[in-house]
């Protein structure tokens, strides 16, 4: 149904790892990473942190979108990422309060627990959290054909294709496996997950690529551009104000205003939520979340992993 990346596990963790490695560099760039600002708020929350906000009709999608995009250019050294697991599960906003020096976060990937085993790869400050241990034929496997990789230490930063197996050959401090790949190598490799159906979408099983993918849905990704320029996304959804996106047209999307070199879509749904501090509602939270079914910023969902963009 879906098309295989692997390689032998050692080898797809050195090639792909050496492949898509990105070194970061000190100093500043001046790179314009929003390449069509129609329809576009920007603030620049410091230099080297921009904030990109869209509201409004999205023609390609006939639809009402809001978007919002947190830029943080990693060639600065004031800036780095930390990611790391949750537990007991929180809000985005209560734990991103607690971080020193946090600015800006979003919620990471997914995590689900299915009789004891799980759906992910997750690695966090060098420790291997967890592993994908459901079975082949699970209808959760496919949600870790891809990774975001983080290291401090090594300033390296990339975005590949993977299995548990390559994943634990991967010399970083930061791993978050997801699915599917929006953008890779400039490719849009998104607009094609999901397979078309002559079966109604929405009579598939929910997890199932096809329908999780294919529908819209409230989404967060992670795109990473060839000037070392990370970029937070959350796109709303599940309200006449913001009809959300899928795949495909998370992808376009993305390709057009931004034209990362890869893109990867994180957890969704009612996970999707993007913090920013001293933001200009009670919870920092900038989106709107929808686990309470209201377009408001109180709607999140409690998360097990995050990303944050954090000033040394």
């Amino acid at each position: 149904m879906m098309k295989k990346y692997w390689l032998l596990p050692v080898m797809a963790g050195m090639l792909l790892s050496c492949h898509n490695t990105r070194h970061l560099r000190s100093g500043t760039t001046a790179v314009k990473v929003l390449k069509d600002p129609t329809g576009w708020v920007t603030d620049t929350l410091s230099p080297g942190l921009i904030h990109y906000h869209f509201a409004g009709y999205y023609t390609p999608s006939a639809a009402s979108q809001n978007v919002n995009v947190i830029e943080v250019d990693l060639n600065n050294p004031r800036y780095q990422l930390k990611i790391a697991e949750v537990r007991p599960s929180d809000s985005l906003s209560a734990v991103a309060a607690r971080i020193p020096g946090a600015l800006a976060a979003i919620n990471g990937s997914y995590f689900e627990i299915v009789d004891g085993l799980y759906s992910g790869f997750f690695k966090s400050d060098d420790t291997i959290r967890t592993q994908v241990t459901i079975p082949k034929d699970h209808r959760l496997f496919w949600k870790h054909d891809a990774a975001f990789y983080y290291d401090t230490a090594q300033q390296t930063a990339g975005i590949l294709y993977g299995n548990n197996e390559s994943y634990n050959q991967l010399r970083y401090a930061n791993v978050v496996s997801a699915s599917p790949m929006l953008i890779y190598q400039y490719k849009p490799v998104g607009e094609t997950f999901a397979k078309p159906r002559h079966t109604p979408l929405d009579s598939l099983d929910y997890e199932d690529p096809d329908r999780h993918q294919g529908v819209r849905h409230p989404r967060t990704a992670i795109a990473l551009t060839s000037h070392k320029q990370v970029l937070l996304i959350t796109v709303d959804g599940r309200d006449k104000q913001a009809a959300g996106m899928s795949a495909r047209e998370l992808t376009q999307f993305i390709q057009h205003y931004f034209r990362p070199e890869h893109a990867l879509n994180l957890d969704g749904g009612g996970s999707t939520t993007l913090w920013i501090k001293n933001a200009n509602t009670p919870t920092g939270v900038v989106n709107y979340p929808t686990d309470n079914k209201r377009f408001d910023h109180f709607g999140q969902r409690k998360i097990r992993n995050y990303i944050t963009v954090v000033e040394k």
